[in-house]
């Protein structure tokens, strides 16, 4: 691939990847203002948006693996590893911290933010330690 193609193509990748985030963040906030309509059809809108928001983000990160080499896939698969592992430990925290009355019912778009928020410092953590590794 010619230098010229191979930075187009990583521009698109880049803008794909703005998009995505654009749409992760505007998806929650346009189905909560569907869900407070209280009809059914805006009900079910809301689950459609807010399931399918996230789905163009997964689709330009798997892209991104993909599209990788070894140390990309690796950095990945050991920040996934962490933030699946810290997602698991805060929703058994919280459910317990639920079950016992400690606290009321978290709202899981936070819980949601928070998982993703992980996985943001897992994959930093993980590019840190590889770097520093090599």
């Amino acid at each position: 691939m010619e230098p010229n193609a191979r930075f187009r193509s990583a521009v698109r990748g880049f803008y794909a990847w703005l998009g995505s985030l654009v749409i992760l963040g505007v998806s929650p906030v346009l189905a909560r203002h569907l869900v407070r309509s209280g009809t059914t059809f805006g009900r079910v809108a809301a689950v459609v948006i807010g399931v399918g928001g996230t789905l163009p983000w997964m689709w330009v990160v798997l892209s991104i693996i993909r599209r990788g080499d070894e140390f990309v896939r690796r950095l990945h698969l050991i920040a996934f590893g962490l933030a699946f592992s810290g997602s698991l430990v805060l929703l058994v925290t919280l459910g317990w911290l639920v079950r016992a009355d400690f606290i009321g019912q978290p709202d899981l778009m936070i819980v949601w933010a928070g998982c993703l928020l992980l996985w943001f410092m897992a994959i930093m953590g993980a590019k840190l330690y590889f770097e520093r590794a090599r």
